[in-house]
């Protein structure tokens, strides 16, 4: 190539495999402004520019932005070593940041795989939740004994019973949405029938450790039942409109005080 040769705006994009509109992009920039132009306004390209167009790739190559990249041309002396090691602790972080993203889509997929269809606002709920694990199990430890948020959270499982429990947990709820969806009463037996399943389950899942508490940590549980106990609505995102709420109150209600009368006939049974 000839040091003096001029190259228009087409020629010069197949000759560096770049798109004319990212040449225009980069211009507007003021990234790579062409070194000639026409009486027409048409951009003419010559080998500085080339030159220049290299040190442009292998920065964004890098993963540096386009500010970073137009600061580091207007002071192409400064200590590049010195960038490159700040740009490969923030490439670390990014990785790390992926890893942490896919590993929540592969969890959410398993869990979706096995509890069939579930709708966009669960789904994207369920996925804040593992994003905020960690700091979720923090604020409820303030709130709650160790060990039964331990259970909630089903530290003591392999990852593929807690898939199992997550899945079976997440139709059971998604039933409950359907039954709404479709209108039904919330007292009618075939919705009472599933809250009851997902009472059972969830009983069966935190049961062992509520028998194993003493009387002070079981006192410290009114958390739970306390309605007017703060949630912060930021960590702990709600699943439900505010309708599906006021159906399902109306179905667990129920089922608390069908438990009540059970537990009493059977009280006065012993007696």
């Amino acid at each position: 190539m000839e040091k003096d040769s001029l190259y228009a705006i087409g020629a010069f994009a197949k000759l560096t495999s770049l798109t004319e509109r990212t040449l225009r992009y980069y211009d507007r920039k003021g990234l790579l402004t062409p070194s000639k132009r026409n009486e027409h306004g048409h951009r003419f390209y010559t080998e500085r520019d080339l030159v220049r167009l290299q040190k442009i790739v292998t920065l964004k190559y890098l993963d540096f932005s386009l500010e970073e990249i137009a600061s580091y041309l207007q002071r192409p002396d400064e200590d590049f070593q010195q960038s490159l090691t700040v740009q490969y602790e923030l490439l670390q972080q990014k990785q790390r940041h992926l890893e942490r993203v896919l590993d929540t889509i592969g969890r959410m997929q398993k869990i979706v795989e096995k509890a069939g269809r579930v709708d966009s606002d669960l789904m994207l709920v369920f996925i804040h939740n593992i994003q905020h694990e960690e700091n979720q199990k923090q604020w409820l430890s303030q709130q709650m004994p160790s060990s039964f948020v331990g259970a909630i959270f089903m530290d003591e499982m392999s990852l593929e019973e807690r898939l199992a429990k997550e899945s079976t947990i997440t139709a059971m709820v998604m039933e409950l949405k359907e039954h709404y969806k479709q209108g039904k009463e919330p007292l009618d037996e075939e919705v009472l029938a599933s809250g009851r399943r997902l009472v059972a389950f969830l009983e069966e899942l935190l049961g062992p450790v509520l028998e194993s508490m003493n009387e002070e940590e079981l006192s410290n549980m009114g958390f739970l039942t306390d309605r007017e106990a703060p949630i912060d609505p930021i960590l702990f995102p709600n699943a439900f409109t505010e309708q599906e709420e006021a159906y399902l109150k109306i179905v667990f209600d129920h089922l608390e005080a069908f438990s009540i009368l059970r537990e009493e006939l059977v009280n006065g049974e012993k007696s």
